[in-house]
């Protein structure tokens, strides 16, 4: 068996018990195998990130990068810029990554606008793990990583973004509960980080379904 072969039949074992684990065939109305097949695909870049307690400096590394592509990226069809991911949940730990979601009008990731965020220090990484649609910028630093996350504010993703976010930071229990699932996962034996991804993604579509609900009804008040 050669390694295409064998890469094969490990990415069917790995959707078959993704499947009996979970007792599910999509998630959040992808099918686990196309979730499995795009996430073996992400490009992520050589990066050693570490799970820190939360360091009040994140919202001030977020601030002083927005309004850098706030002035890059005006005339670029921009719309607005959002502090996402666990960074932007106090007092949540969090790998040092500050994650912003960069919402533009149509089309996304033309030639201009990575020229744009080439030129602030950011390399493309292809589409990102959140949404197929969502494209991937990162930045190294010594402290860390920013990743922009380039997307329509159209898409379902991006509101899910901002829903969980402000629903975490509303809801303690509800944050220290998703950080314990977490760490049980990120503790399984075996797991390699395809399955721990895909594990993690249904765990937050289920905390998303809870946030949309909430923020639906805050909304009606």
């Amino acid at each position: 068996m050669n390694a295409q072969d064998n890469g094969a039949f490990r990415m069917m074992r790995i959707i078959r018990q993704l499947k009996d684990r979970l007792g599910i065939h999509h998630i959040g109305g992808e099918p686990i195998e196309q979730l499995v097949r795009r996430w073996s695909k992400v490009e992520t870049p050589e990066l050693r990130l570490e799970v820190r307690a939360y360091d009040p400096a994140w919202p001030l590394l977020f601030e002083r990068e927005r309004q850098r592509l706030q002035e890059a990226l005006g005339g670029e069809g921009l719309l607005d810029i959002q502090h996402v991911g666990s960074t932007s949940i106090p007092p949540m730990p969090s790998k040092n990554v500050i994650d912003l979601a960069v919402a533009l009008r149509p089309p996304l990731c033309t030639m201009r606008q990575r020229e744009v965020l080439e030129s602030l220090g950011y390399r493309f990484h292809g589409t990102s793990p959140i949404d197929p649609s969502f494209f991937w910028f990162w930045r190294m630093e010594e402290a860390g990583a920013l990743v922009v996350h380039l997307c329509d504010p159209e898409a379902a993703w991006y509101t899910n973004l901002l829903h969980f976010r402000d629903f975490m930071r509303e809801h303690p229990a509800e944050r220290e509960e998703y950080e314990r699932l977490k760490r049980e996962l990120a503790s399984t034996h075996g797991h390699s980080w395809l399955e721990y991804s895909v594990l993690k993604r249904h765990l937050l579509q289920q905390l998303t379904e809870r946030a949309n609900t909430w923020a639906e009804a805050r909304a009606t008040r």
